[in-house]
């Protein structure tokens, strides 16, 4: 599903918002917008390396996280001020206008296509086909790394979504104001996190000699930004059963996005560097599902830890479990050098 169609789809989902008269109907909706979610996201990441070329694509994946997280932190608070001003139904209809504005700006840019031929689907090789992206994913030390370390990305992200309302208003009796900082500060520091290393990896790739080079020169600052950032999200959290006061609990947030970003980033480009083009869509989607799975896992164990013993707790559980997953995430990223595998993607053929 291409960018277009996908919008067109968002906007006569939202359009049915107005006129919902059940609670079922809100589940339902939501859970079709997230499926047409589910097709654009590895479409869009997949398609990075195809229009970039692999020495601009971690800056790349750094704007797109910039965005990401400027829409997370700008988009409640516009949606807030649209209801206070021309009401909820209106919201609705407004997002609808965007998405057919995305539509537009897609259709009018101009890409240059490469021609690529699919085989047609047999059910003989059904089962095979739809786990070949799992296994793209697991045959690669570095890649199982990233994938256990996606872990102890939800559990921050879950603990941040999930507690921090909990613990501002019930441990810090503070009221939506605070709130909103430090979401925006989780935002900030993702943000800060990308940018600094979009422009730190390329100075660093930018030295490299050869394709075999950079390839070695991506491994090894991926590798340590994944590692910092499953150790960063462990600092972060495990003093939360102390009860950090406003100031240091909203520096700790912004921490908390910039360990997110250095897990993610890498994660993707790691994933770009050990794909081939005809693979790439799979092992993108695979990824997605992957991921997506940890944050199933971990949003309701959030809530329901944060019920039992309270927000400043269930931090520090979450803190001990980012702790772990980055233990493990050391041991499994090791793997013998001659299982090392480096497929021919644009950037080494360029």
């Amino acid at each position: 599903m291409s960018s277009s169609p996908r919008d067109l789809a968002r906007v006569a989902l939202l359009g049915l918002f107005p006129f919902i008269t059940a609670v079922w109907q809100v589940y339902a909706l939501i859970f079709a917008l997230n499926a047409v979610t589910a097709f654009f996201t590895p479409t869009f990441e997949a398609s990075i390396p195809e229009v970039v070329g692999g020495e601009q694509y971690v800056q790349a994946l750094a704007l797109s996280r910039v965005a990401v997280d400027v829409e997370a932190v700008a988009a409640p608070a516009l949606a807030g001020a649209l209801v206070a001003l021309v009401g909820a139904r209106w919201v609705f209809w407004f997002d609808a206008t965007t998405y057919l504005a995305s539509a537009a700006l897609v259709l009018s840019v101009a890409m240059p296509r490469r021609e690529k031929t699919a085989a047609p689907l047999q059910w003989g090789t059904f089962l095979t086909e739809v786990t070949h992206g799992t296994r793209v994913l697991l045959r690669e030390p570095s890649l199982r790394r990233a994938l256990v370390l996606s872990g102890a990305e939800a559990t921050a992200g879950a603990a941040a979504i999930v507690a921090t309302v909990a613990y501002v208003r019930d441990t810090l009796h503070r009221g939506a104001g605070s709130v909103a900082a430090t979401m925006a500060a989780l935002g900030l520091g993702s943000t800060v996190a990308a940018v600094a290393l979009g422009r730190a990896t390329g100075r660093y790739e930018g030295g490299a000699s050869s394709a075999a080079g950079l390839h070695g020169r991506r491994h090894r600052w991926a590798d340590a930004a994944l590692l910092s950032g499953g150790a960063l999200l462990a600092l972060v959290l495990l003093p939360g059963a102390l009860a950090p006061p406003f100031a240091v609990f909203f520096l700790g947030w912004a921490l908390n996005g910039a360990g997110q970003a250095l897990i993610a980033i890498p994660s993707t480009a790691l994933l770009a560097a050990h794909t081939h083009d005809h693979e790439r869509g799979r092992a993108y989607a695979a990824h997605f599902a992957l991921t997506h799975a940890c944050w199933l896992v971990t949003y309701p164990a959030v809530g329901h830890a944060a019920a039992r013993w309270g927000a400043p707790t269930t931090f520090t559980a979450a803190g001990v479990a980012c702790a772990l997953a980055t233990a493990v995430a050391a041991a499994v990223g090791r793997g013998p050098r001659d299982e090392h595998l480096h497929p021919p993607t644009r950037e080494a053929s360029s």
